[in-house]
């Protein structure tokens, strides 16, 4: 054999090891993707089903503290009404009670006062065309009156 067949030989050899070598890695690497993957896919499966359960014990929490602070109101309010300050403050509170009007008259109050400010701004209006009727209004010009008020 010639030493430059075996020269190509042995390049050949090289070249196939190498991509022997290469193909191992890259097939290691899919393994490695594909195992990440199903391992990511097993996560999300375990997140959907425990999301109902912690659903539950969240709102049961939530409803347990409501519920809680509701008792604990009721005791308290239930203790007050025990107290003789508060039976006594109950008996007088419709001798301190206000009377509140009915909602109709305050609407007539209102619509009366809008009608009176009205009539006032237009008494007003014609008070002060009669009181300037026939007089002339002094004119600006210069800084000075240029004509004075005429009396009738």
């Amino acid at each position: 054999m010639s030493t430059k067949s075996v020269s190509l030989d042995e390049q050949r050899e090289r070249l196939e090891r190498r991509a022997n070598v290469i193909r191992s890695r890259l097939l290691r690497t899919i393994d490695a993707l594909d195992e990440r993957r199903h391992q990511v896919q097993e996560l999300g499966h375990h997140a959907k089903r425990l999301a109902t359960p912690l659903a539950a014990s969240v709102a049961g929490a939530a409803l347990l503290a409501l519920g809680t602070a509701f008792a604990i109101r009721a005791i308290i309010e239930k203790r007050k009404q025990r107290s003789l300050s508060y039976r006594i403050s109950k008996a007088l509170a419709p001798l301190r009670a206000e009377v509140k009007p009915p909602i109709w008259h305050d609407a007539l109050r209102k619509v009366t006062l809008t009608f009176a400010g009205l009539l006032a701004t237009e008494l007003a209006k014609r008070g002060a065309v009669r009181l300037f009727d026939g007089h002339t209004l002094p004119a600006l010009g210069n800084g000075a009156m240029s004509a004075p008020l005429l009396g009738r």
